[in-house]
């Protein structure tokens, strides 16, 4: 975002509860007070560009290593919570690993309130400074002199927006929160701001009015979209509300609310904080709806899916939908924030290359994700055996220079991922061994992920390629390209996109809630959707005449393939009720050898690939929700913990 503009509100001294919750704990100290902020226009808009200062978890977070607010202290993406990642073993201060082997702390590892800690999936405290920061923008804008009614109008509609925003992303952690309506000053009682936890069905309500609200009564004051302004990109548009619904009624329609059987009985009577305690299919025809309103403003509004001629069998429709703005042609992103370069390449960049980036490989691609991408064919449905070991002649002659021996070598490592060719996603997504194309690095050979092995047995360590795990210590070998392509080795040059929402989601969100909604089998326009989808990134049509239990598993598998790395996963496990089933499984890693005759060749005569064990992942049914931090907990007001933390 252009105006990263940070101000802290000064507000009233606050009497000594013992009980104060977080919503209360204001910034001691200011840059101006409440009467200074609303003044004039130029003061109001700050506090709305800081109202945008981090209101969510990051998924990309170029805040530096170790720093507040920094997810799960290191980098890593919620993906690595699932089957879609794997974050470097060697860190154990990656807090990641802690769901690895079972031992997630409340306070830490899952959620945290004090900004002195940085080490949890969500960041519990911030959504309330910025659900603040939204009441003192309604409450107040109307007292600035030189703000037309336009003005006033756009930012009440904003704010309103991101309380909804803020609201569903504690929904879809934490169940039922407690419900505020207005910015605390510090004079209300105890009573007043020791706020129980609302039911799901409160929270629920809650969030759905406050956006039927910014629809109806806020079309005209907040933009459609930022094409004729783009220096206020990152600012919400009117389609992110549409947008918002559609994923917020999916969410709600999900086994994991949308039931009279909790996924714990931890809380008895309580069990309405985390489910409605009904089950109504109805809740799927409602999602379906939302996102075909979505998709028909998102249609009549200037967005559309990244769909070029030329960037089809490529991917590379796929990538400039990921990483570029609207200004270099990305139609498909809604809402996104816009962030400095920072540690960015660290978190993504491979893991070692002089010139860029060291890599901190928070952000690895076991086999498990590999493999599920299907071979680019016309049948749908067909993959590539990664259980057979692979072996592949290199053809280098000791005649061969070192630079056309590297060349041949990267020719033999590629077959493994291009015989055959998969899905085109997969190139634009992961960078593995011979990548040809990475940088200035794959048309020299030089992706070399091999440790270098005699028929002997004698490991040649001097010989080990740049990039493998007996050089660097990276036991997974393949990296996230999704958020880089084209920009590897000159990434300083690439200002970070983190999308919120995209284009894509929205067929992949009304294609999942008409299967659902449908007695008998999918009807066509959840074919359409799909197809969409695949087809701009050249791919084929998915099966045709299925079951609705076998494209619930389709679907499933293309929102995993096209929100790859988007932070979707874990939740996607989670609503659905498959965490369970699909997130305590053997992670594989891929062990790449290159083989010498003996101890003195010169190059080696062949390249091999085994897929073999690398951990066994844990699951505990409590972690279907986020707990509440424990320090929050233990200002005993009431708020009810989350069954079996």
């Amino acid at each position: 975002m252009r105006k990263s503009v940070y101000i802290i509100i000064l507000s009233m001294l606050l009497p000594t509860f013992f009980s104060c919750s977080d919503f209360m704990e204001f910034p001691p100290a200011a840059d101006f007070n409440i009467d200074s902020v609303f003044s004039r226009y130029t003061n109001a808009e700050k506090l709305v560009y800081a109202m945008y200062d981090h209101p969510v978890p990051l998924n990309i977070d170029t805040r530096p290593f170790g720093s507040d607010r920094t997810r799960m202290n290191g980098g890593s993406f919620a993906s690595t919570l699932t089957d879609e990642g794997q974050s470097f073993h060697v860190q154990q201060g990656y807090h990641v690993q802690q769901y690895y082997i079972g031992n997630v702390d409340p306070s830490f590892s899952a959620s945290w309130s004090k900004s002195s800690s940085f080490k949890g999936e969500d960041d519990y405290l911030e959504k309330w400074k910025t659900i603040r920061k939204a009441y003192v923008l309604i409450e107040n804008i109307d007292r600035v002199p030189d703000a037309s009614m336009a003005q006033k109008e756009r930012i009440k509609g904003e704010a309103k927006l991101m309380i909804a925003t803020v609201y569903f992303e504690m929904f879809k952690r934490y169940g039922g929160v407690p419900i505020i309506r207005k910015a605390y000053t510090g004079t209300e009682s105890n009573a007043e701001i020791n706020l129980p936890r609302a039911t799901l069905e409160e929270t629920y309500n809650f969030i759905y009015e406050l956006l039927e609200d910014v629809i109806r009564n806020y079309e005209g004051y907040i933009p459609a979209n930022y094409i004729e302004n783009p220096n206020e990109f990152g600012r919400f548009p009117m389609a992110f509300a549409y947008a918002l619904k559609a994923r917020f009624l999916l969410y709600a329609a999900s086994p994991l609310y949308n039931t009279d059987q909790p996924y714990s009985n931890g809380l008895g009577e309580h069990s309405n904080l985390i489910c409605f305690m009904s089950k109504n299919t109805k809740r799927w025809e409602w999602a379906a709806e939302a996102a075909t309103q979505a998709i028909n403003y998102c249609n009549n509004h200037g967005y559309k899916l990244v769909d070029a001629a030329d960037g089809r069998d490529n991917a590379m429709n796929y990538s400039v939908a990921n990483i570029e703005y609207p200004s270099k042609g990305n139609t498909e992103v809604i809402w996104g924030i816009a962030q400095t370069i920072g540690k960015f390449p660290d978190y993504v960049a491979v893991r070692y290359f002089s010139g860029t980036a060291y890599g901190n490989a928070c952000n690895l691609v076991p086999v498990n994700q590999v493999e599920r991408y299907e071979i680019d064919s016309d049948i749908p449905g067909q993959y590539k055996n990664w259980d057979i070991p692979q072996s592949f002649n290199t053809d280098i002659e000791d005649t061969d220079s070192p630079e056309v021996a590297a060349k041949k070598l990267a020719a033999a490592a590629m077959k493994a991922y291009r015989e055959p060719m998969l899905d085109p996603r997969f190139y634009a997504s992961v960078v593995y061994n011979g990548d040809p194309d990475y940088g200035k690095w794959g048309p020299l050979g030089s992706v070399d992920m091999a440790d270098a092995i005699a028929d002997d047995g004698t490991m040649l360590t001097s010989q080990n390629g740049q990039l493998s795990e007996g050089k660097q210590k990276t036991t997974i070998l393949h990296f996230v390209r999704k958020f880089h392509r084209g920009y590897e080795g000159r990434e300083s040059t690439l200002k970070p996109l983190n999308i919120y929402m995209r284009m894509a989601e929205l067929y992949l969100i009304r294609a999942e809630a008409l299967n659902e909604s449908s007695a008998n089998n999918p009807v066509q326009q959840v074919y359409d959707d799909l197809n969409l989808i695949r087809n701009r990134s050249g791919m084929c049509n998915v099966k045709s005449n299925v079951s609705q239990s076998e494209m619930r598993q389709i679907i499933a598998h293309e929102r995993n393939i096209e929100m790859f790395y988007e932070d979707q996963r874990w939740f996607d496990l989670r609503r659905t009720l498959e965490a369970e089933n699909k997130i305590p499984v053997q992670i594989y890693k891929v062990a790449i050898k290159k083989w010498y005759k003996t101890k003195s060749s010169k190059y080696p005569y062949k390249i091999t690939y085994e897929k073999v064990p690398y951990q066994k992942r844990v699951w505990k049914n409590s972690w279907y929700m986020n707990p509440f931090p424990k320090n929050e907990i233990d200002k005993f007001y009431g708020l009810i913990q989350n069954p079996e933390w």
